[in-house]
């Protein structure tokens, strides 16, 4: 530290204080007292022409002090010689200039509350009676916040090294979710920090300070990102100041395992050709129901069939699996359901697991939209992933500056158009039907203009769901018997019990949507496949 100030000297002062205090913990705050005012005085470039005199001569005055307080128990916080003389020690009596970054740190670690009034204390100069005034706060609770924020600080400056491994090298965070989560997701995206606070929280509640000593970030940086993640969801607060995150957190080695496990019974047990026999089965009450389409290749109509059964099956088969439960479903105002996985940094992640997994990736948007001529109209997009192009097909893109194929200033015509193909058009319409032409969603047919994919009435869409909800109800059943008790086996070590019903109800469902399974089995073989993928409507429905 300097020439003086030794480790020598540091055990001789500790010596000192244990020889005249019985408390152990006593004399140890005693002498850090006389050390601080040593560093103080050195710091301020105090002209001490004997120190050793000088220090000892201190530390005998510092002792007395000491036992003057404790014959005076009644005032723990003021003294004849005012409140800043016995509160804490000035700022400078606590550092030199080598330390000043760990203060700057221990102080960060402060609550806002004690914060605030210990930077209007020492550093802005203000009284108690001033802060107490500006804050409308009692003067007595000035005096014991700056009391405790002495011993809070004091405590974090002594174990200001203690930082997690978050500091120096984060986990790997994946997520997925269900519903509408723009917001929340933004929030997850928006830097490194949302994603490893989730994983920090997983298990047991945290408080600012706990967080932030795991990734070595001043607290006062993170204030005001937990109060965001709390808004909107991400966190709950069970407790002051605790926080715990608000879904299931689960190793990504250990989910994606039991991935593959369910996979494999659903492939292995035969369960895509079943379905795919049992919507065969029922050709013929499906393209008798009345709707736009019902004349189209069945086979092109197997991609909103498939998004049909696995809607189904997933829904069967978790009520089914959550028979031996009882309670509903926790509604908390939120609007989405979200899944994390994470690997800690001195985990392995064994990528070889992806490989044994049967399925394609798929998507399921919706975006619905009021028109004058035909009420309440949705476009649905069962399948917006590779190798359709990516991105192109999004309902919900022009977010981000992309060109949406249906939206509410063209999906009228799409609806006109499969009830006249020979609609004469306007100029603006005319060139909505060229853009429809080339992305595929109309064909041109002599002078007509034949509408690509499937329209519903809503009535007609429940009918069609109904027909394929009874031809799977068995397979459902008999998948979800085969699977949930492994899967709850696996991941429920990983469940903290106030999200058990989050766990049964979202992450145990996602075990029951198989669609990517269904699509992989269906590749090549009962799906028709489009010729060009940048120009088609496979996937694609409208509701009305």
């Amino acid at each position: 530290m300097n020439e003086y100030i030794n480790g020598e000297l540091i055990e001789n002062t500790y010596l000192f204080c244990v020889k005249r205090v019985s408390d152990s913990e006593a004399a140890k705050d005693l002498a850090q007292d006389i050390l601080y005012e040593a560093v103080r005085a050195l710091s301020g470039r105090r002209e001490i022409t004997a120190f050793y005199s000088w220090y000892w001569k201190m530390a005998r005055n510092k002792y007395a002090d000491y036992i003057r307080h404790k014959r005076n128990p009644g005032l723990p916080i003021e003294s004849a010689g005012g409140i800043a003389a016995d509160i804490a020690p000035p700022i400078e009596r606590l550092i030199n200039r080598e330390d000043i970054s760990a203060l700057n740190y221990s102080l960060s670690r402060l609550a806002s509350a004690y914060r605030e009034i210990m930077i209007r204390f020492y550093l802005r100069e203000q009284s108690v009676q001033s802060i107490a005034d500006d804050l409308k706060i009692p003067v007595g609770t000035v005096k014991s916040r700056l009391f405790d924020a002495r011993k809070k600080l004091k405590e974090g400056f002594d174990n200001m090294n203690n930082i997690g491994t978050s500091a120096y090298a984060p986990a790997q965070v994946d997520w997925f979710w269900g519903g509408s989560m723009s917001l929340a997701s933004n929030l997850m995206n928006s830097s490194k920090i949302v994603p490893q606070i989730m994983v920090i929280c997983r298990m047991e509640q945290k408080s600012v300070n706990d967080i932030a000593d795991e990734m070595g970030i001043a607290p006062v940086y993170l204030e005001d990102i937990l109060e965001k993640m709390r808004s909107e969801k991400l966190l709950l607060s069970p407790a002051k100041g605790k926080y715990l995150s608000n879904c299931c957190v689960f190793p990504k080695q250990t989910y994606m395992e039991t991935k593959v496990y369910a996979n494999k019974v659903f492939h292995y047990g035969g369960f895509p050709e079943k379905i795919n026999e049992r919507l065969f089965a029922v050709k013929d009450k499906i393209t008798a129901l009345d709707f736009y389409g019902n004349h189209f290749d069945y086979r092109y109509l197997m991609w909103l069939l498939y998004a049909a059964a696995e809607d189904s099956f997933g829904t069967i088969g978790r009520n089914e699996y959550l028979k031996k439960y009882n309670g509903k479903y926790p509604d908390d105002g939120r609007k989405y359901q979200l899944t994390v996985l994470y690997i800690l940094p001195d985990e392995s992640f064994d990528g070889s697991v992806f490989n044994e997994i049967k399925s394609v990736h798929w998507s399921c948007l919706h975006q619905y939209f009021d028109t004058a001529d035909h009420g309440h109209a949705g476009f649905v997009n069962d399948f917006e992933a590779p190798p359709f192009p990516n991105g192109d097909r999004r309902p919900d893109d022009c977010k981000q500056g992309r060109d949406r194929w249906v939206d509410g200033n063209n999906i009228s015509l799409l609806i006109d158009l499969a009830k006249n193909p020979a609609k004469r058009l306007t100029e603006y319409e005319e060139e909505k039907a060229a853009d429809f032409l080339k992305k595929g969603l109309l064909e041109k047919k002599g002078d007509e203009l034949a509408v690509q994919m499937p329209i519903f009435s809503t009535a007609v869409q429940n009918e069609f769901f109904e027909i394929i909800r009874t031809a799977i109800e068995d397979l459902a059943k008999e998948y979800a018997e085969a699977v949930g008790s492994e899967v709850e086996k696996r991941l429920m070590p990983y469940v903290r019990k106030d999200m058990t019903s989050n766990f049964l109800h979202w992450d145990m469902r996602m075990f029951f949507k198989i669609l990517g399974c269904l699509y992989w089995y269906g590749w090549d073989k009962h799906l028709a496949l489009p010729e060009d993928y940048n120009r088609s409507a496979a996937g694609l429905y409208l509701i009305i």
